[in-house]
């Protein structure tokens, strides 16, 4: 029964012809018909194709000639196949020859059917050569941003609009320990700890509620459940058609730069020795406190602490003994403490504790005893045993002060008190500190001045020989005198300028002062007396002009100026300076000996009283201290003291002067017991140059000019 053609199929054969037509005309897709191995009809679309007219290709060419070599077999076996029936249609893409040798793609839509009742082709040629650039260009792109991905060495990944993994670089498998396969198509739930897991979505959440960028630290943790510090660094990207797509996402670990900082921040805010806060941090927790205090009215006790006689600890068994000991002393401050309560290193062997919520005085008093209880006790250091004790300065805020650096100030002013009230003992602050500090302050102010001013000047004290009477020696002793208080004592003024490092200016002035009276001295002797009555001025010198300074070495220069033996000047020292034994102090005093320049111990007996330094050293002279002078005529225990000293000295071959000798009693004891010189107010009080003179001629001593 034959099939009735639906309606729609009747009208296209009816208008067959003009739609056949219609298709030769289109200008898109270039049509063909082959047959016994030419084209017998191409369109002018085919032909233009090709760089050729329809009259070059109708009649003339045949596929071999419009296809490139490489083609040719491909393209004339599918011709072959619809030829001789064994295939129906084809499709393919081969590379078209142009006439003008430019690059030629092409896709092919083949059929066989009959023309003139013979065998033909009749195809479509579609010209693909811009969109297979494209595709290539699309490719390679595609190529190289994979490439650049997985060069980058930052973990990167991809992820959809429903959070899940679809894409991830060499690096990220590396980072979380797990392959990519094991990533793709997961969501954070199924691949990290439950509070990373929720951290990491809810900012997904809130990227793809707000499409953009998005920068967070947080942690990661790998497949071996170790966590690293990392920050994300997120952006959205959307599909085709505008709708969100999903995120991309890098990370940067940054858990060495966290250590570093860390490490870095420990450096700046703690002590590495002790483990104890820092100064710095001292001050930011003691700012703290007191901005506390302002708004709630509260209180803070401030500490100093000083530990007594550490540096006998560094300098007898030395700096890494010292350190032990500084680190035990830290734990056993610690212990005395609560736990709202900071102690912090200041340097060297001074620590601060901060006391919050503390007012009333009694359990400031507790803590401190218990510190300095602590800090009695015998320090074990390897095979050594050490012993310091503290000195506490306690200051109060607001009582005492508001601000982080009056607070410190007054602690130490306190601690100052407390180590001249006699160490091992604590002090509160008063406002008579201050004072003092002030007047402190000023007189290192005026002293600055001095010098410049003519304010300071030498007195002579003589120094007697006390089997002739004769003054061969004399005592040169700093004095000044301001235009204001008046008479300053050494006592007070020396440990300013100690302080203030001026006194090796001010040596560098005494030296050349008493080398000019040296010389002026001798000049005043005749010739022949001169060379047999040896005259010698003594000259008292701080620890710190050989540690430091150049005064010395202007000593030794104004000696060679003024042409002077080197043995017309003394040197005062102490016994503590002898036992130091640092490198340039031992230099010092060489080159002081080679020059003829005479030592002298001042004070001796009352100081360390170590007797090797005695025979280490080229000492020439012994000062007996005057304390044991005072009582030598009334107490049998002083003159044995002192005739003790004598005997010990001359065994060394060492002069020997008693200081202090205020009658003739004193006097004669003295020179009984073999005492060379002797030096006092029986003799003289110190007195200036011209009046030193004086005392020479009516010493009969011929005096200067």
């Amino acid at each position: 029964m034959p099939i009735t053609p639906e309606p729609l199929t009747e009208e296209l054969i009816r208008e067959a012809d003009g739609l056949f037509l219609g298709l030769l005309r289109n200008a898109m897709i270039g049509v063909y018909i082959i047959q016994n191995g030419l084209f017998r009809y191409v369109n002018p679309r085919f032909a233009e194709m090709f760089g050729y007219t329809q009259e070059d290709i109708c009649g003339h060419l045949g596929p071999a000639d419009l296809i490139e070599p490489q083609d040719r077999d491909k393209v004339q076996q599918a011709i072959d196949k619809r030829i001789d029936g064994l295939a129906e249609t084809a499709h393919y893409t081969f590379h078209g020859a142009h006439r003008e040798r430019r690059a030629l793609e092409l896709e092919v839509f083949g059929t066989r059917t009959e023309f003139a009742g013979k065998p033909a082709i009749i195809g479509m040629l579609i010209d693909i050569t811009a969109r297979r650039a494209a595709e290539r260009t699309a490719t390679e792109q595609l190529n190289f941003i994979g490439q650049l991905i997985e060069a980058i060495p930052s973990p990167l990944f991809f992820k959809d609009e429903q959070a899940r993994y679809v894409g991830c670089n060499k690096a990220f498998e590396a980072f979380l320990g797990s392959p990519r396969d094991a990533i793709i198509g997961r969501s954070v739930f199924e691949l990290s700890p439950p509070d990373l897991a929720q951290r990491y979505h809810a900012a997904d959440q809130a990227l793809f509620d707000n499409p953009g960028v998005q920068t967070y630290e947080a942690s990661v943790e790998s497949a071996g459940g170790q966590r690293r510090d990392v920050i994300f660094n997120k952006a959205t990207y959307f599909k085709a058609d505008g709708q969100l797509g999903g995120l991309v996402g890098v990370i940067t670990d940054i858990t060495q730069r966290k250590q570093t900082e860390a490490l870095i921040w420990m450096q700046a805010n703690y002590d590495p020795l002790t483990g104890l806060p820092n100064r710095r941090l001292l001050n930011d927790r003691l700012a703290e406190f007191v901005k506390r205090t302002h708004r709630t009215h509260d209180c803070v006790a401030v500490m100093f602490i000083d530990l007594d006689r550490f540096k006998e600890v560094n300098d007898t068994l030395g700096h890494e003994a010292g350190d032990r000991l500084l680190v035990e002393a830290a734990r056993r401050i610690v212990a005395c403490l609560r736990e709202s309560d900071t102690v912090a290193r200041q340097g060297g062997d001074e620590f601060t504790v901060l006391l919050p919520g503390l007012s009333e005085r009694a359990p400031i008093e507790r803590i401190a005893e218990d510190i300095i209880q602590s800090l009695c006790q015998p320090f074990q250091l390897g095979n050594d045993v050490a012993y310091v004790s503290a000195s506490i300065g306690i200051t109060l805020c607001p009582a005492d002060a508001t601000t982080p650096a009056d607070i410190l100030k007054n602690a130490d002013q306190a601690m100052y008190h407390a180590k001249e009230a006699g160490r091992n003992r604590f002090s509160y602050f008063s406002p008579s500190m201050q004072a003092n500090a002030l007047e402190h302050l000023q007189l290192g102010k005026d002293l600055r001045l001095a010098l410049g001013a003519g304010q300071l000047s030498l007195h002579y004290q003589p120094i007697l020989n006390l089997a002739s009477g004769r003054p061969d020696k004399a005592e040169a002793l700093l004095r000044w005198t301001h235009p204001e208080r008046g008479p300053i004592p050494p006592a007070v003024f020396i440990p300013v300028a100690e302080e203030l490092g001026l006194i090796d200016t001010i040596g560098t002035w005494v030296f050349q002062q008493a080398a000019a009276t040296a010389r002026r001295w001798q000049q005043s002797l005749p010739p022949g007396i001169r060379e047999a009555h040896p005259i010698q001025i003594t000259i008292n010198t701080s620890p710190r002009q050989f540690a430091k300074g150049k005064s010395l070495e202007v000593l030794l220069e104004s000696l060679e100026a003024l042409e002077l033996p080197g043995s017309c000047i003394a040197i005062e020292i102490t016994e503590s300076l002898l036992l130091d034994e640092q490198p340039a102090v031992t230099a010092q005093l060489a080159r002081l000996r080679a020059a003829g320049i005479q030592l002298s111990i001042d004070d001796f007996g009352t100081g360390y009283s170590a007797m090797a330094y005695l025979t280490r050293m080229d000492i020439d002279t012994l000062k007996i201290d005057r304390s044991f002078i005072r009582n030598l005529t009334i107490n049998p225990g002083d003159l044995a003291i002192a005739e003790a000293i004598i005997v010990m000295a001359h065994k060394l071959g060492l002069n020997v002067v008693g200081e202090g000798i205020e009658t003739e009693a004193q006097r004669e004891r003295l020179a009984a017991a073999g005492c060379n010189y002797g030096q006092g107010f029986l003799f003289s009080r110190p007195i200036p140059e011209h009046d030193f003179f004086e005392f020479l001629a009516r010493q009969g001593a011929p005096a200067s000019p």
